[in-house]
Formats: C-alpha cells, sequence, structure tokens
C-alpha cells in the first residue's frame, strides 16, 4: 500500500507534534547488555548513509504543485534524483543506502526506476516482510537503520534518545512534501531494519533491549539464549 493522503497527514501531524530532535550526548538507560549491532561505530561504511542523509536534507528539497516529485528548491528546478513520481519515503531511504553501499533491499519484491535509474523500495510493508523474512529486521535502533512506522512510512534513523522521551529522530523523505528531520515516539515504531544482516545472537539481544514492543515469541527465542528482557 502506498502512503494515502490520510497518511501523510498522519505524518505531518508528527512532524508538528514531535519535531523536537534529540541532540548532543545522549544519556542511556539500558545501556544494551555489551549488545553490538551494526552501526557507524562498528562500519565506517553505514556511517556514510547519515552523511548522504544529510546532504539531501540541507538541499531543501520539495515537492511542487504537490505532485509527489521532489524537487531541490535552490537547484533551478531539478528533479531530485530519488524522485519516482509517486509517494517517496521508501524511494528516498533505500536510495541513501543504495549510494552508500547498500544493496541488500535489492532483494524486496517490489522495486521501480527513480529519476536517476537508481532502483528503489516504494512499499513499507514490502520492506518490512524482506527484513523480517532475511535477518535485516531489528528491535534496537541504530544510526543509519531504517524506522518503520505503521505500514505506510519510513525514515532513516539519526539519533536514539532512550531516556527522555522515548523517541527516534530520522530524515525522511516525503514529509510535509519535502526532506525533513522527524521524531518518531518509540510507541508508534513498528520496526528497525539494519543495512546488513544480523547474525542470531544479534537478532536475540535486540529483542532483548528493544527500543519498541517485541512480539512473545520474539522475547521467548532470547530467553532462551541466554538474555534477559529489559523493562
Amino acid at each position: 500500500m502506498f502512503v494515502s493522503r490520510r497518511h501523510l497527514g498522519l505524518a505531518a501531524f508528527l512532524v508538528a507534534a514531535f519535531l523536537v530532535v534529540p541532540s548532543g550526548t545522549h544519556a542511556t538507560e539500558r545501556t544494551g547488555g555489551g549488545i553490538t549491532l551494526p552501526g557507524p561505530t562498528t562500519s565506517p561504511k553505514i556511517g556514510k548513509i547519515l552523511t548522504l542523509a544529510r546532504q539531501e536534507l540541507s538541499r531543501n528539497v520539495v515537492e511542487r504543485r504537490g505532485n509527489n516529485i521532489p524537487r531541490y528548491r535552490d537547484g533551478k528546478g531539478k528533479i531530485a534524483p530519488y524522485s519516482i513520481a509517486n509517494q517517496w519515503c521508501a524511494a528516498f531511504s533505500t536510495w541513501i543506502w543504495n549510494h552508500a553501499g547498500f544493496k541488500a533491499y535489492l532483494g524486496t519484491s517490489i522495486l521501480w526506476r527513480s529519476y536517476d535509474g537508481t532502483r528503489v523500495g516504494v512499499q513499507v510493508k514490502d520492506l518490512t516482510n524482506w527484513a523480517t523474512k532475511n535477518a535485516y529486521f531489528s528491535y534496537r535502533a541504530k544510526p543509519g537503520y531504517l524506522v518503520a512506522y505503521g505500514t505506510s512510512h519510513i525514515g532513516i534513523v539519526e539519533k536514539i534518545d532512550r531516556t527522555s522521551g522515548q523517541a527516534v529522530g530520522s530524515i525522511e523523505g516525503n514529509i510535509g512534501n519535502r526532506v525533513s528531520r522527524v521524531t518518531v515516539p518509540m510507541d508508534r515504531v513498528t520496526g528497525y531494519i539494519s543495512p546488513v544482516r544480523l547474525t542470531p545472537i544479534q537478532l536475540d539481544k535486540s529483542a532483548a533491549y528493544a527500543d519498541m514492543a517485541v512480539p512473545p515469541a520474539a522475547l521467548e527465542r532470547a530467553e532462551a539464549s541466554g538474555f534477559s528482557p529489559q523493562p
């Protein structure tokens, strides 16, 4: 299902209500029990995801006439390379991943060609299903991961606030007809997607130290692996 006008309205509401993105050093109530998930501290290549996302944010990308074709406001009407002439939050996120060197998402079922020819994902549900089946789904956020909320919107994790506010800051396309910074309360998150496959031990640890609601079966697997789920 593509993002409907109703869902875009919800996304705009989220921007208005939660636009203060966590900044600075983030105090962590739960350290993760020594958890090691792929992230910018373990892979400079993952760090490149945020570099590219922030570059696109700085370009002030905005749609014109509500036609879902993002354009560079100060670029004389140049069409953004991740434009698919349609709802483009997933296209933006997977275009960024692709140009940072992460292309595993090309195994998803629904792919379109973006304006510059890059094959991008276009459906949040499809991306989430692929991640769940192929060990890219994480219950714990890391910068550079994708964050999905609901079945129709997705962005790139930038920052995590696990104490005051319990929120994830992300950079997203198709929010208010532009690329925007958004803060998503963790209780709205339906999944995080890693750019690289997670090992079984990483999957279990992500469930035990989760930043979202975890299904009972995943908690049982984490406990069976020796991890005590944290409150």
